[in-house]
């Protein structure tokens, strides 16, 4: 246990403050900016030039708007709004035209609009942009207006095309921010199992500050889990919707199996430090064999976040083979022999999540679920996956 540690909180503000990932939050800000500024200029040139709208604001105001989107399902949501501001311009101009002038008008037109947009779809987001470019229309860019009539319609939609378009054809990596929430979430779990075998290396005699911060952090990495999910779905469509992407297809497929086990292990990570708080305040103590469990774990959480973070293949089929070797050991280690003469239920509780994580790791390094329970040691007559010691497992380290 002498070895050169830092807290979970360290940890996160290491990960959140470095070098390299304050240089990818501009790289990736800059992006952004150069993308929807090229898109809306273009998207006003092809509208003013092509069309020869006089003022076609529309077009590119809805890139922006589209380009704006965020998170999963980017490009359904893309495609509503499309749908919501080019049917909500066109709505505006034929109800305005018709409609009495007056207090009831904008009651009138919000009213049939939404109503309109209900037929169209469920969606919220296409009854709001509906309702939201009728009012415009009605308020502020009534017919009669430069640029009035079917050309604001027609703007909209070669807005939202361009918007589409530029998804497509100038798309950010599919990967590196997937693989980047992945290594901050591993790293979370390193810091906060790190943290729980210092705190049963002593005995409970220790006090549970880093405890609480450990607990605090894993009880906050709920938005954390959201943001590796949501960016797997963005790598998913970026993957589908880019001919340019299409390659990486099958790299992104790989980084969606992580999603299941990567959570997992967090959530056990959760029940493991609870327990060991419970313990320490018990004051109840644990096997030194259950700590050097809890220690490698933690060990080898830090050597995939690392992994997950140098976005390589090449490091993965270096790094992964040895990783997976040692989860093999603490596997057929992690028997009921574990515990002490004198256990508790903490200590149980403790095991069986150790048990638990090391599956999950496995299942991260790309073994599946039945195999990553079969390296466990078996606690049942009639385990539901039969071992699979490695042969020479238990001789090795």
């Amino acid at each position: 246990m002498a070895k050169l540690r830092i807290s979970t909180l360290e940890r996160l503000r290491q990960v959140e403050g470095s070098l390299e990932s304050r240089v990818n939050r501009v790289r990736k800000r800059t992006f952004a900016i150069v993308q929807v500024a090229v898109a809306a200029g273009l998207a006003f040139w092809v509208a003013r030039y092509f069309f020869d709208h006089p003022a076609p604001f529309f077009a590119p105001i809805t890139v922006v708007i589209i380009l704006g989107l965020t998170g999963g399902d980017r490009i359904r949501r893309a495609l509503e709004l499309s749908l919501g501001v080019t049917v909500g311009v066109g709505l505006g101009d034929l109800l305005v035209h018709y409609l009495p002038g007056g207090m009831w008008q904008i009651p009138l037109i919000v009213g049939i609009s939404l109503l309109v947009a209900s037929f169209l779809s469920k969606s919220p987001l296409v009854s709001n942009q509906v309702a939201i470019g009728s009012i415009l229309i009605a308020t502020i860019l009534p017919p009669g207006t430069e640029g009035g009539g079917p050309d604001r319609m027609i703007d909209a939609f070669i807005g939202s095309v361009i918007g589409l378009a530029t998804i497509a054809l100038l798309p950010s990596s599919p990967l590196t921010s997937g693989r980047q929430e992945v290594s901050k979430l591993l790293g979370i779990v390193s810091s906060v199992l790190d943290d729980v075998a210092v705190a049963l290396d002593a005995h409970g005699t220790r006090d549970a500050h880093e405890l609480d911060q450990a607990l605090d952090a894993v009880h906050n990495s709920q938005p954390d889990i959201d943001n590796m999910v949501s960016a797997a779905k963005v790598g998913r469509e970026v993957s589908n919707i880019s001919p340019l992407m299409w390659g990486s297809r099958r790299r992104v497929r790989s980084l969606e199996r992580l999603i299941p086990p990567v959570e997992n292990a967090m959530r056990n990570t959760r029940v493991i430090a609870r327990r060991a708080m419970v313990l320490s305040q018990d004051g109840d103590s644990v096997s030194t064999r259950l700590i050097n469990i809890v220690d490698e774990l933690a060990d080898i959480a830090a050597s995939l976040s690392d992994v997950f973070d140098a976005r390589t293949e090449a490091n993965e089929a270096q790094d992964i083979p040895e990783l997976v070797r040692r989860l093999q050991i603490i596997g057929a280690r992690s028997d009921m022999g574990v515990i002490s003469d004198d256990g508790v239920l903490s200590e149980y509780v403790i095991l069986a999540q150790a048990r638990s994580i090391t599956a999950d790791l496995l299942e991260v390094c790309g073994w599946s679920r039945e195999s990553a329970l079969a390296a466990l040691a078996p606690t049942s007559e009639t385990p539901a996956y039969p071992p699979e010691v490695w042969p020479g497992v238990l001789e090795e380290d």
